[in-house]
């Protein structure tokens, strides 16, 4: 079940790049973008803890974690995430941000014990080999590809102290992985809010993106349910390299769909091979 979960939040994360990535091609800006996106994965995730009958089984002073963890990740993050994507596509922010197992496993092993392994090293090996290709790359300005770089490796941290932050919280209470969810979905709804009110036009730019943002919003929601679930029922060590995968779905959906902008040759298919075949390396021999 935990594998089928990770799975699935992989799968629905590397949609919800290209979800973004067609919709900013329309002129959205990234704040409201990820904005309009969070509130409807929250109200999804809400939905779902409703009809598993989660809310009535939660102890409330128990979420206090995952709200504090909703902060930043997918707070700050996702703010990330989308200028990424804004900047150097939905397949390359992808790959990059599927490093973040490799800095999951490092916490999980430092600081919550988890167990290290050879093909932890050999995995992580690969995964860097995978995003030295895509530091090496050519084609565009090298400025905006730095950019999009610093991004994405910045959203992949603070994807990686949530992971580990989240199974912390999970080992320590009864929270259920859906009712977690929404609570970190919540936090950041907030942390948006703030940004997006910071700057001019406010209302009229998340009315803009109310419409097209709906499809990010539905898979992110779904991934993010499925995330949280697996992360309560499993190790970081086992969840994260599996949900790397995204970077593989991110790049075989923007094949399909965004083949004539995203510039998808052979070293970028090559650094999603080394990426996703590092986190499965660090899964598959756990």
């Amino acid at each position: 079940m935990v594998v089928l979960l990770a799975a699935g939040s992989a799968l629905f994360f590397g949609a919800l790049a290209v979800t973004i990535r067609l919709a900013l091609a329309r002129g959205f800006d990234a704040e409201a973008a990820s904005l309009v996106t969070t509130v409807i994965a929250g109200l999804i995730c809400a939905f779902l803890s409703l009809a598993a009958g989660d809310f009535s089984k939660v102890v409330w002073r128990d979420t206090w974690p995952f709200f504090v963890t909703g902060l930043f990740a997918p707070g700050i993050s996702q703010i990330l995430f989308t200028r990424s994507i804004e900047v150097i596509g939905a397949s390359r922010t992808a790959i990059v941000v599927g490093i973040s197992p490799v800095l999951s496993a490092a916490i999980a092993v430092t600081l919550l014990g988890e167990p290290l392994h050879a093909a932890l090293v050999l995995g992580t090996l690969l995964v860097v080999a995978g995003g030295t290709l895509l530091v090496r790359e050519r084609g565009g300005p090298a400025a905006m590809l730095s950019l999009g770089l610093a991004l994405s490796l910045s959203a992949a941290l603070l994807f990686s102290i949530r992971d580990n932050l989240v199974r912390w919280a999970a080992r320590g209470s009864d929270v259920p992985g859906f009712a977690a969810a929404t609570a970190s979905l919540v936090s950041a709804t907030l942390v948006m809010l703030v940004v997006v009110a910071s700057r001019p036009e406010a209302r009229e730019r998340i009315g803009r993106a109310a419409g097209p943002f709906v499809p990010s919003g539905l898979v992110y929601g779904i991934s993010y349910a499925c995330l949280y679930t697996a992360f309560d029922r499993g190790r970081v060590t086992v969840v994260a390299p599996l949900v790397a995968t995204e970077s593989l779905f991110a790049v075989l959906i923007s094949i399909v769909l965004l083949r004539a902008t995203e510039r998808i040759g052979p070293r970028l298919l090559l650094a999603a091979a080394l990426v996703v075949g590092g986190g499965a390396l660090i899964s598959g021999f756990r």
